[in-house]
């Protein structure tokens, strides 16, 4: 497994944001595939192999909700970071209790935050 770069999954509607985040995770060593919906997330984490999910809440096609929720029922085990800007931290702590969250951002994100969040995660 030595030299093996960690595989990230990012999904965020943001095609700017997406291409900030995955320049810089790249950039730090990680081969990241992104997905700009929720289908699409869904989709790419449970045909491939992901050493982490960072996932946007607020997506159109699924919500990020739905799509941990349905990773979960397909038993696709693997850390998620969650980002958000338009959930209260309420409804978004009450909500992923039950699910495999490593760790909630508010949107916008630093990316020195993305980077060290990543770096716990994994």
């Amino acid at each position: 497994m030595a030299g093996r770069r960690l595989k990230i999954l990012l999904a965020d509607d943001e095609p700017i944001v997406q291409r900030l985040y995955c320049q810089m995770l790249e950039g730090s060593g990680y081969d990241v595939t992104a997905a700009l919906d929720g289908q699409e997330a869904l989709d790419t984490v449970t045909s491939d192999t992901f050493d982490l999910t960072i996932l946007d809440l607020n997506m159109p096609r699924l919500d990020g909700f739905e799509v941990m929720a349905r990773m979960k029922e397909a038993d696709t085990s693997v850390p998620l970071i969650v980002m958000t800007g338009h959930f209260p931290e309420e409804v978004v702590e009450d909500r992923l209790e039950e699910l495999s969250v490593v760790e909630v951002l508010r949107k916008p994100v630093m990316i020195t935050t993305l980077l060290n969040s990543v770096k716990r995660a994994i």
